[in-house]
């Protein structure tokens, strides 16, 4: 007797059937069948092609970025039914395979009687030329001293190799007394400096403004009230990397908190305020119900329980986990901006319970276990937290605040720093990034010398040789080896919230060292970049990636990504670096139509631009008790012309600065007119690949062509080749027309060009 099967049986049966072997432990390429022994349809998708295809071919982590647990879902179909099901896979990270050329010197220098722990990673340099940051292990305990002054030795040998060094200890009986730096400029309070007249920053701002006053402030709040218990009043639920069921959620509405407060900073308006204020209001209920529950620990505050943080310490990977401390650092800065840019008290009480908090959990824990957890792909990712609990310390006083800072350092990262290698290839970038901003905050907190080395390197490191023509930087989120542009052109290149942070570790360093090259770079990243990363419509979307491919189009996120995150902070904060100011000096940096007034020094100035003729720049003084100073911008060569009051002035240049030296009274005109022209900026490692630039913008070519264009003959003579359209900022070529990117919404465009 035959009995025939329905669907659902067939189905059944083929996923009973299916076997896929040994998914703990995959290293090669899995055979994924399109049809089931019974006849069904099998149609495969994968959580992460970058590891496994739908196809089922497999490409391994590289060694030290750790294991990957990957997710295929397989959706099975015989007639009128169907049904998925999912497959955990773990892709093991690839074999040590590493041959070194040379390891740098390790060179550590401390006091009698010091207990200190040995550094976990080292730069190399392989056979092939690339130099990385590598774990090592130690021939004794991390943490040493010694009783006695002289030069000791320690071996070690690079983790899971062969290869031996040995790093020299150098005991003195006292160290270097701790060098102070003073702030030599500052920056101006929030709304001492606002945006004025028709400008694209003004624009971007104003729409970025127009779309935080439609957010829904009770989606905002929806996930922290459901994980404390409270009414959730009906809010609909937030998506993408904030939904419900997603482990990193609460992350944007850290970044919400910030982008109100820098809002109410930067344009005083009532609205935002009030938005902010509600906010803080309903998420001090949400930890004080937290504090309620004798389940968890004093102070906490998240979108989700503590369990993620549980596991982190028993290294639970990811994606059973996902970044629990990168997500409070969010919740961290936003209250911290609450209270700094918009003066409301309760954020800082809440910001200062979570702080003990954090130290409470982390002071118990063991040096090596803190560095395990910091070292987990993903998993232990802290964006700057550091930063936060240095900047709460120097609020607080409270000397744990500033020692958890500190349990938050890096030695891949630093160490290198500190040994003035660029060991950054194979970093990702935005994970990292953060990080030196944290180490900076610490030194300015501390006077700690070896944080603001570590800083300012890594600065030089990353302007001098990782950055694409618009001030992005990473490929596929990563660092690679220094001056590799031209081979890394790609549709996942300068991920945006890479260049948020870049921007404000570099307005930190340029307070206490000044210098152009500083002011060249943030002009360069927010023109180019951060300006031109959000959409035209008002619909809060950001790029999350910058793609500079032939023909590329830009992708706008609404999904609560990371970039997304820093996408509602970014236009709120063209004001920070345009005025700096020391105590006989006025230093105008970035050139936009803005107007500065500061009840504390006294300084009423009026910026006139307009950024068709970015090579003219004019204010008028209302009042100004001290040296004017103007960048002479990188892309201008040659003597600017100065006039005050419509007659030829003249000034001297100094440090990359024209330097007014004559009093200048009430009413007074200035205007200076920089020599402009177009260029080509070619890539490092490409010199036939180059970006054309007019003044401080990269043009972008409209053409939906996937291949280069060709200049041609055309780059000798640009000026007579290429035609600029009066009024605006369009460059016309047989046909083809160049425009600033960040004018650039949806058409198709080339970054990039050949000679």
């Amino acid at each position: 007797m035959t009995f025939e099967m329905s669907d659902r049986e067939i189905v059944e049966k083929d996923i009973e059937a299916l076997y896929l072997g040994n998914l703990n432990t995959v290293e090669f390429d899995l055979d994924l069948p399109s049809r089931g022994k019974y006849g069904s349809t099998i149609n495969w998708e994968s959580k992460d092609e970058r590891f496994i295809t739908p196809e089922g071919k497999v490409t391994r982590p590289s060694y030290g970025k750790g294991d990957r647990l990957i997710l295929l879902t397989a959706k099975f179909t015989y007639g009128d039914a169907s049904r998925s099901k999912v497959y955990t896979v773990k892709v093991l990270e690839e074999e040590n395979n590493i041959e070194i050329e040379y390891i740098y010197p390790v060179v550590l220098t401390k006091k009698i009687g010091e207990a200190f722990y040995l550094p976990q990673a080292v730069a190399i340099k392989t056979t092939s030329g690339n130099v990385l940051s590598h774990p090592v292990n130690w021939d004794q305990e991390e943490k040493v001293q010694f009783p006695e002054a002289g030069i000791y030795k320690i071996g070690g040998h690079i983790k899971d190799t062969e290869y031996r060094f040995t790093a020299e200890i150098r005991i003195v009986e006292k160290l270097a007394e701790k060098k102070h730096r003073e702030k030599l400029v500052k920056a101006f309070p929030a709304g001492s400096v606002r945006l004025t007249g028709k400008s694209m920053v003004k624009t971007a701002q104003d729409r970025r403004l127009a779309f935080l006053l439609t957010v829904n402030d009770d989606q905002m709040l929806y996930n922290f009230r459901a994980a404390a218990g409270l009414d959730t009043k009906s809010a609909p639920k937030m998506i993408g990397w904030d939904s419900p069921d997603s482990l990193l959620k609460g992350h944007t509405t850290g970044h919400y908190l910030s982008a109100l407060a820098l809002c109410y900073g930067t344009t005083r308006n009532e609205q935002i305020l009030q938005k902010l204020r509600y906010m803080i209001e309903e998420l001090n209920k949400v930890q004080l119900a937290f504090e309620a529950d004798p389940n968890y620990h004093y102070g906490f505050i998240s979108a989700y329980s503590e369990e993620q943080f549980d596991k982190l310490e028993k290294y639970t990977p990811y994606p059973e986990i996902w970044a629990p401390y990168y997500t409070l650092h969010k919740i961290f800065a936003g209250l911290l901006d609450s209270y700094q840019l918009a003066g409301i008290e309760t954020a800082l009480t809440m910001a200062d319970k979570l702080g003990d908090w954090t130290y409470h959990r982390l002071s118990r824990l063991p040096h090596h276990q803190l560095k395990k957890m910091w070292g987990m792909y993903i998993a232990g990712e802290f964006g700057g937290i550091n930063e936060s609990l240095a900047q709460l310390y120097m609020i607080t006083k409270k000397q744990e605040h500033l020692a958890t800072a500190k349990l938050f350092d890096n030695d891949r990262l630093f160490f290198p720093m500190e040994q003035k290698v660029d060991a950054l290839g194979g970093l990702h970038a935005n994970q990292h990034i953060p990080q030196i901003i944290g180490a900076m905050k610490i030194y300015e907190a501390s006077d700690e010398e070896k944080y603001y080395q570590i800083a300012d390197f890594f600065w030089k490191s990353v302007t001098k040789a990782h950055l694409y023509s618009i001030g992005g930087t990473g490929e596929g989120e990563m660092f690679h080896q220094p001056n590799v542009i031209g081979t890394k052109i790609s549709d996942y290149t300068a991920e945006t919230c890479a260049t948020y942070n870049m921007l404000k570790l570099t307005k930190a360093l340029y307070q206490y060292e000044p210098t152009v090259e500083k002011m060249d770079y943030y002009e360069r990243a927010m023109l180019n970049h951060i300006l031109a990363t959000t959409d035209h419509e008002e619909i809060g979307a950001s790029t999350y990636f910058m793609a500079t491919t032939p023909g590329a189009e830009k992708d706008y996120d609404v999904e609560n990504s990371c970039c997304h995150g820093t996408g509602l902070e970014n236009h709120f904060k063209y004001t920070e670096a345009i005025f700096f100011y020391a105590k006989d000096a006025l230093f105008v940096n970035l050139f936009v139509p803005a107007y500065l007034h500061d009840a504390a020094t006294g300084i009423d100035v009026e910026m006139l631009y307009d950024e068709n003729r970015p090579e003219k720049v004019s204010l008028k003084v209302n009042r100004l008790d001290r040296t004017l100073k103007i960048r002479h911008p990188y892309w201008s060569k040659g003597k600017a012309d100065v006039q005050i009051n419509g007659k030829e002035a003249a000034v001297l240049e100094r440090d990359g600065y024209l330097v007014f030296n004559q009093p200048l009274d009430p009413g007074d005109a200035v205007t200076v007119t920089f020599p402009a022209g177009l260029r080509l900026e070619p890539t490092p490692d490409e010199p036939e690949i180059g970006s054309l630039a007019y003044g401080p913008y990269i043009l972008a070519a409209i053409d939906e062509k996937r291949e280069y264009l060709r200049l041609d003959n055309k780059v000798e003579k640009l000026a007579d080749s290429i035609t600029k359209e009066e009024g605006s900022l369009n460059f016309t070529t047989d046909g083809l027309t160049f425009k600033p990117l960040a004018q650039v919404n949806h058409e198709h465009y080339h970054v990039y060009v050949k000679k």
